[in-house]
């Protein structure tokens, strides 16, 4: 690959991540995450009304900068979530709605373990346990469930739009409503460029296509996901 075709390659790629990422993270963790809150909020009784939660929003308060600030976070979640799909996607196994129901299970277990604890507010105060537990890995499950989808939609869209106008102004216009999400664009940027670069002057070694080594990534992404079960459970039996 010639020197001055790294930038469009480059530029492709976080095109794929803000288009694929920061709507699907906003909606299921900043939407979901409003109204899952708010849920909580009408079952938990007016006691917890100004209670600042363990993310730092105060129950029963609706302002329009918590609920973009919410959306932000989401927007930022998002952008992660779809580039650490594109790395884990060339392992997984089996058709794409099972490996779109792994990836679902993965990430409602390892961010479920995250979310749910035994102290501050969320899980002590706010009622039914049950609810609270249900929405903190529920959300990140179908966070799991649509990212994949969406990054392949996306990825199929960018081909068939490539030098047309809509495929630069989209990412450009989501970015410029999230504007915190340009930091992990940025990482994603240089990561970007290092891989192609080193591909372009045959650095990169095909080890990772050898089935031993598929195998071996195989079995951490799963150790990983069954650590996080492992932890979740934990909680949820002291919770309980």
């Amino acid at each position: 690959m010639p020197p001055r075709d790294l930038l469009p390659t480059v530029l492709r790629g976080l095109g794929v991540l803000a288009v694929a990422g920061i709507p699907v993270g906003a909606i299921v963790a900043g939407v979901g995450g409003r109204l899952g809150m708010l849920a909580l909020r009408v079952t938990s009784g007016s006691e917890v009304h100004g209670v600042r939660s363990d993310d730092g929003f105060v129950i029963g308060r609706f302002t329009a900068t918590g609920t973009y600030n919410l959306l932000l976070v989401g927007a930022i979640v998002g952008v992660i979530g779809a580039a650490a799909y594109q790395w884990v996607r060339p392992w997984l196994i089996g058709p794409p709605w099972f490996r779109h129901l792994t990836v679902a299970a993965a990430s409602g277990a390892v961010a479920g373990s995250i979310l749910v604890h035994t102290d501050g507010v969320d899980f002590t105060r706010l009622t039914p346990t049950w609810l609270a537990i249900t929405t903190f890995v529920v959300l990140p499950a179908v966070f799991g469930a649509v990212i994949g989808p969406a990054v392949e939609a996306t990825e199929r869209w960018t081909r068939q739009n490539d030098p047309r106008r809509s495929s630069r102004i989209l990412p450009i216009v989501l970015v410029a409503a999230f504007p915190l999400t340009t930091i992990p664009l940025a990482v994603a940027a240089a990561v970007l460029t290092i891989w192609a670069t080193a591909e372009q002057r045959g650095l990169v070694p095909r080890v990772a296509d050898a089935p031993v080594v598929a195998t071996a990534l195989r079995a951490g992404y799963l150790a990983i996901a069954l650590a996080g079960l492992v932890a979740l459970v934990d909680d949820i039996t002291q919770l309980a």
